[in-house]
């Protein structure tokens, strides 16, 4: 199977293995072919076709020279393991030398060459990263680095890989390539050569098996019929000689005989034949050996028969003799020599083909025996080692034995060939030949095992100093690494690293020095005829070589940092003094900016004053700067050239930026002293501006009496008010004017000195141009002082001709009444009688007009100057007003026409509105087709185009009646005047070209509907078709039911119906195709009578579907023919269905065993089974543990729960790590395992999921063996049966035996399965028990199972070949069933031969497991180092690659350029999906520099001797860590811009779609409330969808897709709720800089509403727009602080930002807060706010500073409750609060009673001393004069009783006395318990009670507060918070960010009691709020729901408990 190695290629294949194809290069993402190939023929075809790869990064060759010829160099053999020979695999099969060092591995050059290629090379090299990833790996090509390549694999290993080669090297992996060393070669050949021998001793077993015999025969049956053909011809040919010479036909006899001479010929040939087959049948059957040998005997005969015809015939006396054709006499003997000398052959080959096979089975015995020398092994090996040698010894000696007794034996006989006939001859040579070749090949395998001793002990040796100088050098490549590793990472910020790395570097170069020096020592010494070793020695060289080169690179690099740091720190240093200047600049540019509003208030001479002072300041700091860059451009100078000339560039462009900050100081001067003169020059033309004010307002003035009083018109009382203003303004003018040429004239002198000063031009144009409108207003003062006069005159003449004008005045008012009640032209017909009173009314206007225009014309007579104007001013209105008369009576006329034409017009609508809803009506009816459902069914098509058929015929008779209709009308409107003519006109055609519309309109339907109906046909006529297709579809299917593959398994009756359901299928079907082609005709006929351009679309459509229905008779027709040959077949199967079913059992029985038995041998033909290894493992263990149990005298249960931890059952991990510690835990070496070895053994153990104690226990319990044949069963009770157990298996009982058949359940030695048995058969006990430790029996078991299985395929094999004699005879399928029994038959006797086969197989598999385990103890634990150091490096190298992979990929698909070109050039999506690639591969990276870390921190904890064989694994290892560090700078690097820019581009595209949002929701004119409510429909969270279908709702919201989910993103990440919603569509901003808020958008014409502060918040409402006169941004929107509205300037004309955007203003209850009504604190309270609350700013905060508060200390006279009132809360005027004159104390006890007379009345209840009374009534005090005593009525302010007290007695005592210190409370008012307005409220008192003062009022003076209204987000309450501002407030405002401040449980939901705990919170750990905090009803608990970066939402959480301790800090 092995490839063509000999260089033998065809022409084609030369040329075609040529063709190089293209490859990218490295470098480049792309490349095309290079220019001269002849690239590109075919692409990547066979390998030969080589590919080409460009050239990478020159890396100066390779870093060797090649080895002289002299000295000994490593081979490489690449072979094909394949069974084709390829071109692409032939070309890079052969031997490959090494030539030296490539990029730190060998490389190899190929040194056999293809014959007639023999120009051609090619290398096996290895390329690094230094190209990424893509090109990292070994290669083929045609040299090292080259373009042309044909082969990759991507493994990074130090020696070429064996496997996983790709073809072409960007094609699929090709397994069947292999590349191994010289000796692995020669090892893998013994290996196979043992394997060969193996097989052909198999083949040998089985060379009778019937397949083969069936070859023989078929080879026996050839010749026989040639033999019986040549045989018939040749007698055919003597009998017609015959013939014709008895006849007498002597002319026809020369060609008898000629044809006789022919058939000798062929007799000849066929001699030949049968010889050669004979010689090649002695390998083959003896039988056919016997028959050849007939057939040979057979032809000589003929033979003997032809020649005695010829003779007669040569001595015939009529044949003519024909020399060209006769035999010559001489060749008869020479024939019959050549048949005796082929049989002597055949008889000499046998012999001398088994002393060749002999030699050669000797020689492959030297190559087995010799193998175990071939693998690496260490000194506990040795003794193997030298055993194996002796035994190769012994076997060299007999196969040296063999060979030359061949080759004598040989010789003997060519001597006796040589004396053959020429043919027989030239046989023997040839065969003889090349069984000698095979001796000679035999012989060069067997020459190199002449010297394993001397050979053996050399390799020991060179690999004791290998070791020791890997070992020596792996440390120093390590140390160079470390030094690399911090050099790699050493940035500026890590200066104080470079001392560490410095001592590194010392360390490395020591330990490197040292391990180069010992191995050129070595190098010196060695014996270079051991080609290994010293190719081993130079290859440490040149790596310590390079390790130098590495190092030498750190240090460079070391003393570059150096230098990049000293860089960086005068960069520092300048930047900083550069900055400070420029931070002077920006000063400056802030001084400038008042300059720049239009502030009109500012006080312009402190401005210029502060701009004099920073313009010196900025000076100051431009010099220093200057100077001290400078200095530092002098040390820049002596930096290396490559940082000293980067900082040099960046130096001058900081020297730069002070050069323009120089330029714009002097700018600013400049413009401030431009600024000065303007100010100079504002002062005087404010002056004249004021009275150029005062001059306008008396132009306003006179202007007023411009055009006033002219003739006609009357005096107003306002004229004569505006003579006299103009007057006053007149005077005011003068003044300005003589004010403004004084300042002029002083401010000159001082502009003239600003001019000298700053050497500029002066103002001598703007002094001459406020000269100029000084004098022009004098100008106008004289003009308008003319115009003044003028009036006056007027009025005067106007007093005078009052009467007539207030005549003529009441005959206008006649005449425009009149007018007004006419109805003007074009508008609504007045009704009749309004004409009528029109015509009554103009009648009385024209007498009253006649009248007034008599007196007129009288007084005119005799009027000079204005009175004359005036009365002919009169005059004109009074012809103004005939003429108005006469114009309503036109109008009247014609407004009747109009009436008429809008009636026309009317009835023409009516008309056209019918039509224009007919046709709506036949649209409608076509809707259906225009729903986008292209395929209708036909029943719905029918219905629809009937409709449309309806509507437009209906339509199109209502479009001809309305044209009918307008035509008339048309001619009707041509009769009235011409105004309304036109318009009637006009209207009439407006319609009938509606109509024209509506025609055409109809029209297109008419002609879709036409359409659409053919369409419709068309489809009927497809589903006709499709019907078909499915009939025959159908019988298709149903036929499956008949098909080959299930036609076994049915049952006769089955069958029939089967048969019967296809009969009706087909008939289905046939009527179908009937159908279908009656009505395909049918719709060729219609079509024929269309037009050509409609009929050929419509007729290729048929005949599409007419090709279908082609298609689908002929299947039909093919299915009917298939259905009867199936049901024939179905008759032959069933006859051999019941063969097959015993040949299924017997081959299922032959599964099984050759499945058992291939648990014991495995699947190949060679080696130990692992099985049986396993087994042996398994025994192993066991014993241990057995012999552990005796001697340390515990349990097995206790041993097991060690085991498990304490757990009941051990699990398959935790049994694997178990097993393989037990030898450490028994201390046995036999008992030894690797964790691999010891998972294997978890099937043979365990037999559930899970070890248990009892499956423990049961690996110790004894065997049993069968004695008798019993069934296998599935349950204890029922089921079937599953299968036999022969005599001589053996099983082990899980439970105790029964008699009576009572089953048992058992496991199965054979495979270990559980079954049931019954422990009784026949009476007999079918079980005896057998001393058996774990794992033995099996072999035993599977070898009587084998056994049974063979005896039962014997006897079916007889049956077999019984029935199908039984059947031979028989023709058609009977007869064809005849070779299938036949084949079941040669199946059984492979099976047969095969089990005779695995019983000598698995003897010999025991022995040879036994032996492995013994060898395998000794290796393992060498073997388990090795695997954990391979195992590091492979999942190192796994990781870092994977990581690298996708660093290379983001680096690759990376753009390059800066953050800005990025963001212009790619979109949001690409950024987006860069940046997650760039996150995925820093991650990776990150993850796998971490596994490298753990695993390097696994190996150091390794000690002993092992370490030393894990050196090269920690060397690999911390190259990945290296390699990982590069990737991930280079990735860095690579995406810094793009993470730039994609956060510029998200922040851009979120600012703009949130400003386009916003924008587009104001429009709305709603809150943000209202909306969400109607919108969402109360949902609390909105999807995206929901939202996307919001924004669109919106006009012109300019959104797309990718924006609304940004949008979603920014405010709905967790889910988009009622407050984000609030966020999305308002905005809000924060002013940075005092600006003023305007009441209009102009700057210019707009008043300051006031100030908005810095800090304020600012809502916007509208905007922003751009004010193109001032060249600002401004937004309208209302400060949250005082809801002032107005416009605001987002940022100044110089970049100066006022106002900045912010999120919703939110706050949070932080104490305790109450929400009241209004701002007031004692305004009603509507609730306390609740810890922890989250509320909506809606207004505020705000100061407010309060007026000082008197409060007077004092008691309640009701209940006596002390405390303090607020003199305010007892009158509604604080002033006005004064003690009350009606309040009474008692000073001694008294009665109260019911009446004044006291004699006469009860008394009520006493009065006690210092009770307090109220005066009441309006009595007044009353004397009781019988008594003498003074009486009031009163009400006591302690219970309200009221009744008459006496004031004083008849004695002179007082028992009441008036109060000076009461008060009576004028409405209710709070008692508090402190002078403070926020203290404690004692309690409410109520209008009309006493209160006692008890001290002098208290004046005090509330702090400032802070106010703000809000809303609560949890139940929507709104109110105000009025708190004190500080540390300590109870409002603070909210961010949705929170932290752990203890250990807190996440929950699944809000309610604690329903969620279940997902995890718990850390302390400090970070969240983010998502919702909340909301108040869990059932807890009481106040909670949030939690969200963080890496995992998303988690869950709720609770804020406090019920005793305050806080879990999570909010806010």
């Amino acid at each position: 199977g092995g490839g063509n190695t000999r260089g033998e290629y065809s022409v084609t294949e030369r040329s075609t293995m040529i063709s190089p194809a293209a490859r990218p290069s490295p470098g480049l993402r792309s490349a095309a072919p290079s220019r001269g190939s002849t690239a590109n023929l075919r692409g990547t075809q066979a390998l030969g076709a080589a590919q080409k790869r460009p050239v990478p990064v020159p890396a100066g060759g390779p870093t060797s020279k090649v080895p002289k010829k002299a000295e000994a160099v490593e081979t490489i053999v690449v072979h094909n393991t394949g069974n084709k020979d390829e071109i692409g695999i032939r070309t890079l099969v052969g031997e490959y030398a090494e030539r030296g060092i490539n990029h730190g591995k060998k490389y190899y050059e190929k040194t056999t060459r293809i014959p007639g290629h023999e120009e051609m090379t090619a290398f096996l090299y290895y390329w690094d990263q230094r190209d990424g990833p893509e090109f990292n790996g070994w290669w083929f090509g045609d040299r090292v680095g080259g373009q042309q390549v044909w082969s990759r694999n991507k493994s990074l290993s130090a020696k070429p890989p064996k496997a996983g080669w790709t073809i072409p090297w960007d094609g699929p992996v090709r397994n069947e390539l292999s590349v191994m060393t010289k000796e692995e070669k020669l090892a893998q050949d013994k290996r196979q050569t043992a394997e060969r021998m193996e097989a052909r001793r198999r083949e040998e077993d089985s060379k009778h098996a019937e397949v083969t015999e069936a070859q023989w025969e078929e080879r026996v049956a050839k010749a026989t019929e040639r033999c019986a053909e040549v045989e018939l011809d040749v007698t055919e040919a003597m009998e017609g000689y015959q013939e014709r010479e008895e006849a007498g036909l002597h002319d026809e006899l020369a060609e008898a005989r000629g044809k006789m001479q022919e058939q000798q010929k062929k007799l000849m040939d066929a001699l030949k034949f049968v010889a050669a087959e004979a010689i090649a049948a002695q390998k083959g059957p003896a039988l056919c050996k016997a028959d050849l040998q007939d057939l040979s005997k057979r032809l000589r005969a003929v033979q003997a028969k032809l020649k005695e015809a010829l003779k007669s015939a040569t001595a015939h006396p009529m044949v003519k003799a024909e020399p060209a054709d006769e035999t010559p006499a001489e060749d008869e003997p020479h024939n019959e020599m050549e048949a005796l000398h082929s049989l002597q052959l055949e008889e000499m080959l046998p012999p001398v083909l088994e002393k060749v096979e002999t030699a050669e089975d000797e020689v492959e015995k030297v190559s087995i025996a010799a193998a175990p020398l071939q693998v690496e092994s260490g000194d506990d090996l040795r003794h193997v080692m030298l055993q194996a040698i002796k035994e190769t010894e012994k076997a060299v000696r007999t196969a040296q034995a063999s060979i030359g007794e061949a080759r004598r034996f040989i010789s003997g006989k060519l001597s006796q060939a040589a004396k053959f006939a020429p043919h027989a001859k030239k046989t023997a040579l040839e065969e003889f030949t090349t069984l000698q070749e095979k001796l000679t090949e035999a012989q060069n395998k067997l020459n190199p095992f002449k010297t394993v001793r001397q050979d053996y002990e050399k390799r020991s040796q060179a690999k004791k100093l290998i070791e020791e100088l890997h070992g020596k050098l792996a440390g120093a490549e390590i140390e160079v690494e470390k030094a690399t590793m911090m050099t790699a990472s050493m940035g500026v910020e890590q200066a104080d690293s470079l001392k560490e790395t410095e001592q590194t570097l010392g360390a490395a170069q020591s330990a490197l020095a040292q391990t180069n020096r010992l191995i050129d020592s070595k190098l010196r010494t060695v014996d270079k005829s051991s080609e290994a070793v010293y190719e081993q020695l130079k290859d440490f060289k040149e790596r310590g070589k390079l390790a130098q080169e590495k190092l030498d690179e750190v240090r460079k690099a070391v003393k570059e940092a150096q230098v990049r740091i000293a860089a960086d720190t005068l960069m520092k240093e300048v930047s900083e003094k550069v900055a400070g200047a420029e931070d002077e600049l920006q000063r400056m540019a802030e001084a400038e900016l008042p300059f720049l509003r239009s502030d009109k208030d500012q006080n312009m001479e402190h401005l210029l004053a502060d701009a004099d002072k920073v313009s010196v300041k900025v000076h100051a700091a431009l010099a220093d700067a200057q100077t001290f860059v400078a200095k530092k451009l002098v040390e820049v100078a002596r930096f290396s050239e490559g940082p000293g000339q980067a900082v040099k560039e960046e130096v001058d462009m900081l020297q730069k930026r002070l050069e323009e900050g120089r330029e714009r100081l002097q700018q600013f001067r400049a413009s401030t002293a431009e600024r000065k003169r303007a100010h100079l020059l504002e002062e005087v033309d404010m002056k004249v501006a004021s009275a150029e004010d005062e001059v306008k307002k008396m132009t306003e003035s006179t202007k007023a009496l411009e055009g006033s009083a002219k003739a006609g018109e009357t005096i107003s009382d306002g004229l004569r008010e505006a003579v006299a203003q103009a007057n006053h303004a007149e005077r005011a003018a003068q003044a300005g004017v003589v004010v403004a040429k004084k300042l002029l004239v002083q401010k000159t002198a001082d502009l003239k000195k600003l001019a000298v000063a700053t050497a500029s031009a002066g103002s001598g144009g703007e002094l001459g141009r406020l000269q100029t409108r000084v004098n022009a207003m004098q100008e106008d003062i004289k003009k308008m002082r003319c115009i003044i006069k003028d009036t006056e005159e007027r009025i005067r003449v106007k007093e005078v001709l009052g009467e007539v004008a207030d005549r003529l005045d009441m005959a206008e008012n006649e005449v425009e009444k009149v007018a007004a009640a006419a109805v003007p032209t074009g508008l609504e017909q007045p009704s009749a009688e309004a004409v009528e009173r029109l015509e009554k009314a103009n009648a009385s206007a024209q007498s009253k007009l006649g009248a007034t225009a008599k007196l007129v014309d009288v007084k005119l007579k005799s009027a000079q100057g204005f009175t004359q104007a005036e009365l002919q001013g009169m005059r004109t209105r009074i012809t103004q007003a005939e003429r108005k008369l006469r114009k309503v009576v036109e109008a009247a006329t014609e407004q009747k026409e109009r009436l008429k034409a809008s009636e026309l017009v009317a009835q023409a609508t009516e008309k056209a509105d019918k039509s224009d809803a007919a046709l709506k009506k036949a649209g409608d009816a076509e809707l259906p087709f225009l729903k986008g459902v292209e395929v209708m069914t036909v029943a719905e098509s029918g219905k629809y185009i009937a409709a449309c058929e309806a509507a437009a015929t209906a339509a199109q008779k209502l479009v001809s009646e309305a044209r009918a209709f307008t035509l008339q009308k048309l001619a009707e409107a041509k009769e009235f005047g011409s105004a309304v003519a036109d318009a009637c006109s006009k209207d009439l055609m407006a319609i009938q070209k509606r109509l024209d519309g509506t025609a055409g309109k109809l029209t297109e339907l008419k002609k879709d509907t036409t359409d659409r109906k053919r369409k419709a046909q068309l489809q009927a006529s497809s589903e006709k078709i499709q019907a078909v297709e499915d009939a025959v579809k159908n019988l298709a299917e149903t036929m499956t039911k008949l098909a080959d593959s299930n036609m076994d398994q049915l049952a006769e009756q089955e069958a029939t119906s089967i048969c019967e359901t296809i009969a009706q299928a087909e008939t289905k079907a046939q009527t179908a195709v009937s159908g279908a082609k009656k009505f395909l005709a049918l719709r060729v006929q219609e079509t024929k009578a269309l037009a050509e351009a409609q009929r050929t679309p419509i007729m290729a459509d048929l005949s599409k579907l007419q090709s279908r229905l082609t298609a689908s008779t002929v299947e039909l027709a093919r299915l009917s023919s298939q259905a009867t040959e199936r049901e024939h077949r179905y008759v032959a199967g069933r006859l051999v269905q019941v063969t097959s079913k015993s040949l299924e059992d017997i081959t299922a029985q032959a599964a099984v065993a050759a499945k058992v038995s291939v648990s014991l041998l495995g699947s190949g033909d060679a080696g130990t089974s692992q099985a049986l290894v396993d087994r042996l493992r398994l025994a192993a263990v066991v014993s241990a543990l057995q012999a552990h149990i005796k001697e340390s005298e515990v349990s097995a249960q206790e041993i097991f729960k060690e085991a498990t931890g304490g757990k009941p059952k051990l699990g398959k991990e935790a049994f694997k790590e178990w097993f393989a510690r037990v030898c450490d835990m028994t201390g046995n070496e036999e008992a030894i395992l690797t964790e691999e070895q010891a998972l294997r053994l978890w099937p043979l153990a365990v037999t559930g999921s899970s070890l248990s104690v009892s499956d423990f226990e049961d690996l110790l319990k004894e065997s049993s063996m069968c004695t008798q044949a019993v069934a296998l069963w599935d349950s204890a009770e029922g089921s079937e049966q599953s299968g036999g157990l022969e005599v001589g298996e053996m099983v082990k009982f899980l439970g105790e035996g029964g008699g009576g058949g009572k089953r048992v359940e058992c496991v199965l030695a054979r495979n270990g399965s559980r079954v049931w048995v019954e422990t009784e058969a026949n009476g007999k006990a079918a079980f005896k028990p057998m001393v058996a430790a774990a794992g033995a029996g099996q072999i035993e078991s599977v070898e009587a199972f084998v056994k049974a299985v063979l005896a039962r395929c014997s006897e079916a094999a007889s049956a077999a070949e019984k029935k199908a004699k039984q059947v031979a005879n028989n023709k058609g399928p009977l007869g064809e069933a005849a070779p299938k029994l036949q084949a079941i038959k040669g199946k059984l006797s492979k099976e047969q031969a095969d089990l005779d086969s695995l019983l000598k197989r698995l003897d010999a598999a025991k022995s040879a497991a036994e032996q492995d385990r013994k060898a395998e103890v000794k290796v393992v634990r060498e073997q388990k180092c090795k695997a954990f150091g391979e195992e590091s490096v492979r999942q190192g190298t796994e990781a870092v690659e994977a990581a690298e992979a996708k660093a290379s990929k983001v680096i690759e698909n990376s753009k390059a350029g800066s953050a800005e070109l990025l963001a212009k050039e790619l979109g949001l999506l690409e950024l987006e999906e860069l940046k997650k690639a760039a996150d995925e591969a820093l991650e990776s990276l990150a993850g796998a520099k971490a596994l490298v870390a753990k695993l390097m921190e696994a190996h150091e904890a390794q000690k002993g001797p092992s370490r030393n064989l894990l050196l090269e694994a920690r060397v690999e290892l911390t190259k990945l860590q290296s390699r990982a560090n590069g990737a991930e700078r280079k990735c860095r690097s690579a995406t810094e811009a793009l993470r730039t820019a994609h956060t510029q581009v998200v922040k851009t595209a979120t600012m703009r779609a949130k400003n386009n949002l916003r924008m587009a929701f104001r429009k709305l004119g709603k809150s943000a409330d209202d909306v969400f409510d109607q919108t969402f429909s109360g949902k609390a969270e909105v999807s995206r969808p929901d939202f996307q279908k919001f924004v669109n709702s919106l006009s012109d919201h300019g959104l797309s897709e990718e924006q609304v989910t940004l949008l979603f993103d920014e405010f709905g990440r967790y889910g988009l709720r009622k407050l984000g919603f609030q966020k999305a569509v308002q905005e809000y901003c924060t002013c940075t800089r005092e600006v003023a808020i305007t009441d209009g958008f102009t700057i210019s014409s707009s008043s300051t509403v006031r100030k908005l502060e810095k800090g304020e918040y600012f809502e916007v409402l509208e905007g922003p727009l751009e004010e193109t006169e001032a060249n600002l941004r401004r937004v309208r929107g209302c400060a949250l602080r005082d809801g002032a509205q107005g416009w605001v300037t987002i940022k100044g004309n110089q970049g100066t930002p006022f106002l900045k955007p912010r999120e919703k203003p939110l706050v949070f209850a932080a104490g305790a807060a109450d929400m009241t009504a209004a701002p007031d604190v004692s305004s009603p309270l509507i609730r306390r706010l609740q810890l922890d609350e989250v509320l909506e700013l809606l207004e505020g905060p705000r100061e407010e500073v309060f007026q000082p508060q008197v409060f007077l200390p004092g008691s309640a006279s009701k209940d006596a409750a002390k405390g303090f009132l607020l003199m305010s809360d007892i009158s509604s005027a604080s002033s006005s609060a004064t003690p009350s004159n009606n309040i009474y104390v008692c000073r001694s006890t008294i009665a109260m009673t019911h009446e004044f007379d006291i004699s006469q009345t009860k008394v009520m209840r006493k009065v006690a001393v210092g009770e307090t009374l109220e005066v009441i009534g309006s009595e007044g005090e009353k004397k009781d004069d019988s008594i003498a005593v003074v009486r009031l009525k009163f009400r006591a302010a302690k219970d309200g009783k009221e009744g008459w007290v006496t004031v004083s007695g008849n004695k002179g005592t007082v028992y009441l006395e008036a109060s000076s210190s009461h008060y009576v409370l004028e409405k209710a008012a709070p008692l508090r318990a402190s002078a403070a307005a926020d203290s404690e409220i004692i309690r409410q008192m109520e209008p009309g009670e006493a209160f006692q003062a008890e001290g002098e009022a208290q004046e005090v003076t509330p702090p400032t507060r802070l106010v703000m209204k809000s809303r609560s987000i949890e139940d929507g309450k709104v109110g105000w918070t009025n708190f004190v501002a500080g540390p300590d407030a109870p409002l603070k405002p909210w961010m949705p960010k929170c932290s752990c401040q203890a250990p807190v449980d996440i929950t699944s939901s809000l309610a604690i009691e329903e969620g279940k705990v997902k995890r718990q919170a850390r302390v400090a750990e970070p969240f983010e709020v998502v919702e909340g905090p909301v108040l869990d009803a059932v807890s009481g608990f106040r909670r949030v729901r939690l969200a963080s970066v890496s995992e998303g939402v988690l869950g709720w959480a609770t804020v406090r408990d019920a005793e305050g301790q806080v879990f999570l800090k909010v806010g």
